[in-house]
């Protein structure tokens, strides 16, 4: 899921601008200038003293966990990914999470630690400022999206919860279910709208997107004119 495939259907959803001009970077923006700047080798150079050019390994390097002691190095750390992961305690991350550790701060505040030890907020460039800015702008957007399909699936889930109660009370006859059987299919109907919201972090970018619309069309032309008209009368 990207992005891109979220932003291909344009006028379906508002995106908030940010000023790509602003010299104050924000935390999430911060983050993202150590991460382009300093690699986790760095990190563990600066904080720890350790020397990774000379640990075993080709991708994956192992050295000694800094955070507990051990004799075997269990320590794995994989500089082009600038991530970490001991199978001894456990603790895993990215180079920032390193510094979060160490100083037991959140992410937010390691960042800023990193950012002023190799200051990089006075010397990075307007450029690579602004790179940064859309990133973390598009991964709002990104969150926001995710944060609507959840809001989509409690809607619908509340909106089938009502309909099959309205099924378990009213349908007790067969004129009942001449009257009202249409709510079998609108439960079923519902049932496979979520099922696609459900496996969404499954399905390719493009087609999660075009499922998320569909199923915001669907709510807009069907489940808002039918709760306002025939089942108001029925609950």
């Amino acid at each position: 899921m990207t992005i891109t495939d979220y932003k291909s259907k344009q006028g379906s959803c508002k995106f908030k601008k940010s000023d790509k001009n602003s010299l104050k970077l924000k935390p999430l923006e911060v983050i993202e200038l150590v991460k382009e700047s300093v690699s986790i080798e760095e990190m563990l150079d600066f904080y720890f003293g350790i020397d990774l050019s000379a640990a075993k390994g080709r991708k994956t390097k192992f050295i000694c966990c800094p955070f507990h002691s051990e004799k075997t190095p269990s320590f794995a750390v994989t500089p082009s990914l600038n991530k970490f992961q001991c199978f001894g305690c456990g603790c895993k991350g990215d180079s920032i999470t390193l510094v979060s550790l160490q100083k037991n701060v959140k992410q937010a505040r390691a960042a800023y630690i990193i950012a002023e030890d190799f200051k990089l907020l006075g010397n990075a460039d307007q450029q690579l400022k602004n790179k940064i800015s859309l990133t973390v702008e598009d991964k709002q957007e990104l969150q926001e999206f995710f944060n609507t399909e959840r809001t989509t699936f409690n809607f619908l889930s509340d909106f089938k919860r009502m309909i099959d109660e309205i099924i378990k009370n009213r349908i007790q006859s067969e004129k009942d279910m001449e009257l009202y059987g249409y709510l079998y299919h609108w439960s079923f109907k519902i049932n496979s709208l979520m099922d696609l919201l459900i496996g969404a972090e499954n399905t390719s970018g493009e087609q999660r997107v075009d499922n998320f619309f569909y199923i915001q069309h669907w709510i807009e032309s069907k489940a808002y004119p039918m709760l306002s008209s025939k089942l108001e009368r029925l609950i």
